[in-house]
């Protein structure tokens, strides 16, 4: 064969296409340490043992390899979505979509595969690739939203099963944060664990939804010494919509419409910022969790409490919450602190379904995994943010919280 033939070494060749596959993979490792903003050509090459003009031979920028990344992600992904369209109900075919990704998370795991980028990283990039990315995305989460259009779904509005398709993806998004506390031999226990929940709920049958207000204003009071409460929002939204990378101090600035020197008048590096961001989100998420414990209530009624109010805030203000996949694109030296905050608010979550569970209101689910399970939808009410400002706050509740404890197939009238 000629060089540019089927079986040659040209562009459209097995060579070819075996080495860029190769790049690919590399550097989704790389996306997935240190996000779009720190991956560098040098470093792919390094790794993949080549040049760093070799890289550039297949991929002439940086953001043209990231995009590459994302789009064979991607792909992987729709072929999940695929094979689990076999099902005859909605049920079946989000069954084989989770069993799916677990196994194709397997494979991973064993190196047979290369990884998955982490999506959220794909803010950061710069037009006009970020909207080639971005409308890449949307036909995926389209196809995703597909596995819910059967004859028995056919009373879901499509604001509600946008949500409710925002909701699935946040979960096996999550996954990769916490999954590796559990042993190899006891994935397939775990999917069928979030299986339960995904389509049973955490209430107990019969359950009605009818959350109480709760008072969230103590987590408002500012920390001694902590930045000025606009600068934390501005800094958090700007995290949650161009990732920890691309959140500069001077997109953080302008969108407060002050000077970078006004931004270090009260902090002196972005890490600070970032830091007090995460402080400032897990006192929120405490704080919903406290008063719910002191209602005079039964368990359901305090865990669905702070749930409500917890996606209400990501509405006003005041919100949103620091998106947990922020945590991923983190330097290391940051990281731990904050994970370790988070898991206790997780331990948290699960000690009040542990109560629900034994008070016989709450379904005989993994305590733990519900927790975690908790977590990724109140981050998943973000993207309501971004999606749409007019909202009101109760239409989180509503379209979220709703679904994740009382079954995301389950028609609820709240």
């Amino acid at each position: 064969m000629t060089r540019g033939g089927a079986t040659g070494g040209g562009r459209g060749g097995r060579k070819f296409q075996a080495r860029r596959d190769l790049i690919i993979g590399v550097a989704t490792e790389m996306l997935n340490e240190r996000g779009v903003r720190g991956m560098t050509l040098a470093d792919v090459a390094a790794r993949a043992s080549m040049v760093t003009t070799g890289i550039a031979y297949y991929f002439g920028r940086k953001e043209a390899l990231a995009a590459a990344c994302f789009e064979a992600g991607l792909v992987r992904l729709e072929a999940l979505a695929a094979a689990a369209m076999e099902g005859d109900t909605a049920e079946a075919r989000l069954t084989l979509f989770v069993r799916g990704y677990f196994a194709l998370s397997e494979r991973i795991r064993r190196g047979e595969e290369p990884d998955i980028p982490i999506f959220s990283d794909i803010r950061t990039l710069s037009e006009p690739i970020l909207s080639l990315v971005l409308q890449r995305y949307m036909t995926f989460f389209g196809k995703v939203r597909d596995l819910l259009r059967t004859p028995e779904l056919a009373w879901l509005r499509a604001s509600a099963a946008a949500a409710r398709t925002n909701i699935i993806l946040e979960q096996i998004y999550w996954l990769r944060a916490w999954r590796g506390r559990y042993d190899a031999e006891d994935q397939a226990r775990l999917c069928e664990r979030m299986l339960d929940v995904l389509l049973n709920g955490i209430a107990a049958p019969g359950a009605i939804w009818a959350p109480r207000p709760l008072d969230l204003e103590q987590a408002m009071t500012p920390r001694l010494g902590a930045a000025p409460e606009a600068l934390i929002t501005a800094a958090i939204r700007q995290i949650n919509q161009h990732g920890y990378k691309g959140a500069s101090v001077e997109r953080i600035s302008a969108a407060l419409k002050r000077t970078k020197g006004a931004f270090y008048h009260h902090i002196e590096a972005k890490d600070d910022l970032v830091l007090a961001g995460f402080e400032r989100t897990y006192d929120v998420l405490k704080a919903a969790q406290s008063e719910a414990l002191r209602l005079d209530a039964d368990p359901w009624v305090r865990l669905h409490s702070a749930a409500a109010a917890l996606a209400e805030f990501q509405l006003t203000p005041r919100g949103p919450l620091m998106r947990t996949s922020a945590l991923q694109s983190l330097p290391e030296a940051l990281r731990a602190p904050v994970i370790e905050r988070s898991d206790r608010i997780a331990r948290r979550f699960s000690g009040m379904i542990a109560d629900g569970v034994a008070a016989g209101v709450l379904r005989p689910v993994d305590p733990a995994v519900a927790a975690q399970m908790l977590n990724a939808a109140i981050n998943s009410v973000a993207d309501l943010r971004l999606g749409d400002r007019e909202r009101e706050p109760r239409e989180a509740d509503r379209l979220y919280m709703a679904p994740m404890l009382m079954g995301i197939l389950k028609r609820v009238n709240v």
